[in-house]
């Protein structure tokens, strides 16, 4: 199995949960290389062009469509079986607001921002391409220890703020639901799926809908100290996922128990 992207969080996760045996852990640069695809039956992709996520769908900066051409090459040459499969880490972006209803994958996609309507045309490129041999799977809100250097995503800049002034600020009211889901648990949903390869689409997140101050709260707790800030008391972006294909088929992926847990390791990790 090929995994691509030596960066990325999530990817470390995951190699860490499967075992590096039967994994070829794989930069970006490294798509370029033919020899890279030797022998490759599955190949999941986590590297992300930030442009991809801002600005209008290019094909330049699509990361996935630019693999799936060297998945390609790789075929036609001989280097890799006809039928190997892809899983594309997607995102719930790309269903667009909820509107008070779980995100199931029947729904109608109606992204609203830059990231989910360029993911919406890297699926459709990709099931034109690979048809039965893909797996798409839409992403909740995926956290880990995140308090590392030059990572702005909510968590990093939330552990960050904790640990230089001891206060979480939330730009967010913190009684908004949201859908998270522990890297470690998203980790072991996806080596269930790349050793299954069903193809199709399925959402992966916990599917508990959370108040997003509990994560916060969770944090504080297993940190010991600190203090939480709302500089913004809207209501916005609330969603869960219906998770019920994912666990019909893998079992469950995270409950409310599970997310408080490693919440807690997350505070006490950070105290050291």
């Amino acid at each position: 199995m090929l995994v691509i992207g030596r960066s990325s969080f999530l990817a470390r996760s995951f190699v860490d949960a499967h075992g590096a045996g039967g994994i070829r852990h794989a930069a970006w640069a490294d798509v370029a290389r033919p020899e890279t695809f030797d022998g490759i039956g599955c190949v999941v992709n986590f590297a992300l062009d930030p442009r991809y996520m801002r600005e209008a769908y290019d094909p330049d900066h699509d990361c996935d469509r630019t693999l799936a051409e060297a998945i390609g090459r790789a075929q036609r040459d001989g280097r890799m079986p006809a039928d190997a499969h892809v899983v594309m880490v997607s995102t719930r972006k790309v269903y667009g607001p909820a509107d008070g209803q779980p995100l199931v994958e029947t729904r109608v996609p109606a992204p609203q921002d830059s990231y989910g309507r360029n993911k919406l045309v890297t699926e459709q490129l990709l099931q034109d391409r690979f048809g039965s041999n893909l797996t798409i799977l839409r992403l909740s809100n995926v956290f880990g220890f995140e308090d590392l250097p030059g990572r702005r995503t909510f968590l990093g800049l939330l552990l960050r703020s904790l640990r230089e002034e001891g206060v979480i600020r939330y730009d967010v009211n913190p009684f908004t639901v949201k859908d998270f889901l522990p890297a470690e648990a998203f980790a072991a949903a996806l080596v269930k799926v790349v050793r299954a390869r069903p193809g199709g689409l399925f959402n992966v997140g916990s599917g508990v809908a959370l108040e997003a101050g509990w994560l916060a709260m969770w944090i504080l707790e297993g940190y010991g100290r600190g203090s939480l800030s709302i500089t913004d008391p809207s209501i916005r972006d609330a969603f869960t996922m219906d998770v019920d294909k994912f666990v019909a088929r893998f079992g469950p992926v995270a409950d409310r128990d599970g997310i408080r847990a490693a919440c807690l390791a997350i505070g006490r990790r950070l105290r050291g």
